[in-house]
């Protein structure tokens, strides 16, 4: 039942963006999201039924993620004013030194010493951290080490100047194809594709980075919805499951190509479309009673807590939804094989630690007024289409996490778009005239 009602709702939305005059996109989080709503939650639950204990909990679980999802929609489409504005009048104008900034010649090589020395300061501090050698770390899975670093106490910092960097990398990488300097734009690519393999801790900055081209060609040139389609049925679960393989060193162990192929299309796909299982766990331990409620504490509390370096404070509580709650419910973050496993809980998980009952409805709203807010931020800025390639695919996989993710990654996002026309842009809307990039 849950299943069927969640696609028969997305394909109702995307059957009324059409109504409403919607220029269908391949690349836009209308689309991508309802995509991973579709298959994560409406597919997902029909491949492996959730283990219901009555006909009742079945109703009542199904009616709450189905309010949930109407909670998004409206949220998505709520008719608020365009409070996407200038934030501010142009830092340079007020300050002499910036405005050596405001010289393309100076922004390149800045803007390349930038993401290779925050990427050489964080490799330094994981293997001071850690107490190994360079090539040592290289056999390690990203993810291993990043726990291990998380551990130290290092705080998330690093990984804040990382986004922001990215975010006017991708800008200017756009501005460089544009004045057709494919060598430099080329060089940019390649240290921003290098800088995430050797430090991401998930697989999907990196295949973000590998795809940009794509992006790039879809946004400046000709739209290829059609080839993207394909490519997100067909080869994305593929290239998920390498990089998978990749992120946890178990690529080397593959020999045969056959074996390869069989992991990807059975075992490792369908765990890629479970997501609700440790949503149903914290479900049912809510339903008997053991859940205490954090009434919003996640959105006022812990998120704002993400800025303070955990060396600050030693007594910090864990500020991740997802790292929290996994230790709450399991006890640990280590699986029954020692190694690092942190469950995800959906939006929908999230919300009902919030506001129980109503929780669903009210996290979901907020994730559609979010991600509607970024849309219109993004829809006069061409010059940051590809930014908004990265936004738009980072804010579907959220479907797996929660509203704090998505929250934290729009802020990062939009300030550094906003910082990098301040900075950077005398006139950031017209002085690249394409079609909008966001829809």
């Amino acid at each position: 039942m849950l299943g069927l009602g969640v696609m028969l709702m997305v394909i109702a939305h995307q059957v009324w963006l059409q109504t409403r005059g919607w220029r269908f996109n391949a690349m836009s989080p209308y689309f991508l999201v309802d995509f991973l709503i579709f298959t994560l939650i409406g597919l997902g639950s029909l491949v492996e039924p959730l283990p219901h204990r009555s006909l009742t909990e079945e109703i009542l679980f199904s009616v709450f993620v189905l309010s949930g999802l109407a909670g998004y929609y409206l949220g998505l489409h709520f008719p608020c004013a365009a409070l996407h504005k200038r934030w501010l009048a142009p830092a340079a104008a007020r300050i002499p030194l910036l405005r050596l900034f405001s010289l393309f010649s100076i922004q390149t090589p800045l803007l390349l010493l930038a993401i290779i020395g925050v990427v050489a300061f964080l490799l330094v501090q994981r293997i001071s951290a850690l107490g190994l050698g360079f090539a040592d770390m290289l056999s390690l899975s990203a993810l291993q080490i990043h726990a291990q670093v998380a551990t130290e106490g290092l705080g998330a910092l690093p990984v804040i100047i990382v986004y922001i960097i990215t975010v006017m990398v991708l800008i200017h990488l756009y501005r460089l194809l544009q004045m057709h300097r494919y060598a430099v734009a080329f060089g940019f690519y390649v240290v921003l594709t290098v800088s995430y393999l050797l430090i991401a801790s998930t697989r999907i900055p990196v295949l973000l980075c590998l795809s940009a081209p794509i992006a790039y060609y879809h946004y400046t040139i000709r739209r290829i919805n059609r080839l993207l389609l394909v490519a997100l049925l067909v080869g994305a679960p593929v290239a998920i499951t390498l990089l998978h393989g990749l992120r946890s060193n178990a690529l080397f162990a593959w020999t045969v190509f056959d074996r390869l192929v069989a992991w990807t299309v059975s075992d490792r796909l369908v765990a890629e479309i479970i997501v609700l299982k440790s949503f149903h766990t914290l479900w049912q331990r809510y339903v008997d009673g053991s859940v205490n409620l954090e009434w919003g504490a996640n959105y006022y509390y812990y998120s704002p807590l993400t800025f303070v370096p955990r060396a600050l404070w030693a007594e910090k509580p864990q500020t991740s939804f997802e790292t929290r709650w996994t230790m709450n419910l399991f006890g640990s973050l280590l699986d029954e094989d020692g190694q690092i496993s942190v469950h995800t809980f959906t939006p929908w998980g999230e919300g009902l630690v919030q506001f129980g009952w109503l929780g669903g409805v009210v996290n979901l709203f907020l994730y559609g007024l979010i991600l509607s807010y970024a849309i219109r931020f993004f829809r006069n800025r061409p010059h940051a289409c590809m930014v908004y390639y990265f936004y738009a695919v980072l804010a579907a996989t959220f479907v797996r996490t929660s509203v704090q993710a998505l929250a934290f990654t729009t802020l990062l996002y939009l300030v550094a778009v906003w910082l990098y026309e301040a900075i950077f842009m005398k006139r950031p809307s017209s002085e690249e005239v394409i079609a909008q990039c966001a829809s």
